[in-house]
């Protein structure tokens, strides 16, 4: 009892520490500042929303912590929760910029990942692979699978990325050369295949497969220059012996640490730790859900630039992407993606947020299904913050999310008997 008090304890001050700070800084931002005056409004401050937010925090906190912790899914929702649910519920209590329907769009979502993955589908009759087997399949397909990489990327890598420097130039470089392979491949093997590989080494003790993998998560990120396949690496080691509330409890506890260091060192003139994380991954995404929602208002595209591309025609010159980028940021080559709400919008209005909701929601009922570690969390946590920050079909296509649930119905389903 006293660990579900302390969790949510934190998750209270998190939220109110969020909220004060937004308000106080939101409109010192020149991107804020110049959708407000497109809006020709301001991002002001409403009491009586402050309550409903309030009032609907402690909701979604009471579900929260009302799910099997040792299921997949208490994981799964409290970080959509910290990422996704509390920003909107922030955003919310600016009554001059923030829509109601936009925050309805975010509780449906959280609501319908809380009653989804209530049910339960067998895999039962699905045959399952040995883990020492799956290993040294992993290690072939990635072994193979890297060759045409270093063949093209191979002449062009910077060491220097290793230190986060030349970042940009090489991420230029390095497009002028992808082909759909590397499109297709990239993140199956660096957030996937790879992390998979060394998290079996590990529980098998195989110390040489340890260090091969985090060797070949090095290289893929000298041939990307992508530095979430350094935190992904990271991610993956921490998340290894934790359990699903003790990851939650980690996770709420460190980001309320963070958010108290950038707060001090905001007061002493440098605040690159707040944009960094809490303006960059909280509060950008809510700004895009703004205009994404302005921009596509009355006018979706039907998925004309996904899989329905062959059938109905793109009306516009730029990609959904870089259209925000110009409209807003004055920057066409800007990518300017978000997550499945965005996405959903975009595509086909409300109904296409609500049809994103369900397919997401199916998908984590089927993992949560599966009686799945949490030292394999960390693999998971990098298709959630997919999921929250890009568009859905291409975390399914491109970020692995289809063989994820694969590979967690035949590798990582552990089966009582």
């Amino acid at each position: 009892m006293k660990i579900k008090l302390n969790a949510k304890f934190y998750f209270s001050i998190y939220f109110f520490t969020l909220l004060y700070f937004y308000h106080d800084v939101i409109n010192t931002y020149f991107y804020w500042r110049y959708f407000a005056y497109l809006k020709e409004t301001i991002f002001d401050f409403s009491w009586l929303r402050f309550v409903v937010a309030s009032v609907i925090f402690y909701i979604n906190l009471y579900f929260l912590f009302k799910k099997d912790k040792v299921k997949i899914i208490f994981s799964v929702l409290a970080i959509f929760f910290i990422l996704v649910t509390i920003p909107s519920l922030i955003a919310f209590t600016s009554k001059n910029i923030y829509p109601i329907k936009l925050l309805i769009y975010h509780q449906v979502l959280f609501f319908s990942l809380y009653f989804f993955s209530s049910f339960k589908v067998s895999f039962d009759k699905f045959p399952g692979i040995k883990k020492n087997q799956a290993l040294i399949v992993l290690f072939g397909i990635t072994t193979i699978g890297i060759i045409p990489y270093l063949l093209v990327y191979g002449p062009y890598i910077n060491l220097n990325n290793l230190l986060l420097k030349d970042i940009y130039q090489t991420r230029a470089v390095m497009s002028g050369l992808s082909n759909p392979y590397f499109g297709y491949t990239y993140s199956l093997f660096t957030k996937i295949i790879i992390p998979l590989l060394i998290v079996f080494a590990i529980e098998q003790r195989k110390w040489h497969f340890v260090f091969i993998g985090i060797f070949y998560l090095i290289l893929f990120y000298l041939f990307g220059a992508h530095k979430t396949v350094y935190i992904g690496l990271v991610v993956v080691l921490i998340f290894y012996k934790l359990s699903y509330l003790g990851l939650v409890r980690k996770i709420i506890k460190y980001s309320n640490l963070l958010l108290f260091a950038s707060i001090v060192l905001a007061f002493y003139g440098s605040d690159d730790l707040w944009i960094l994380i809490f303006r960059r991954v909280h509060f950008l995404p809510t700004l895009l859900d703004l205009q994404y929602l302005d921009f596509f208002e009355g006018k979706p595209l039907y998925w004309s630039n996904s899989f329905l591309k062959g059938i109905i025609d793109y009306p516009y010159d730029l990609k959904h992407a870089k259209l925000i980028g110009d409209a807003y940021y004055d920057n066409k080559e800007m990518n300017a993606n978000n997550g499945l709400i965005s996405d959903g919008y975009m595509n086909f209005g409300s109904l296409g947020v609500f049809i994103n909701t369900l397919i997401i929601s199916f998908y984590f009922m089927f993992l949560n299904s599966l009686n799945i570690s949490s030292k394999y969390f960390g693999v998971f946590f990098l298709v959630v913050i997919a999921f929250i920050s890009s568009s859905l079909f291409t975390v399914f296509l491109t970020h692995g999310a289809i063989a994820l649930l694969l590979l967690s119905i035949f590798l990582l389903n552990e089966k009582e008997n």
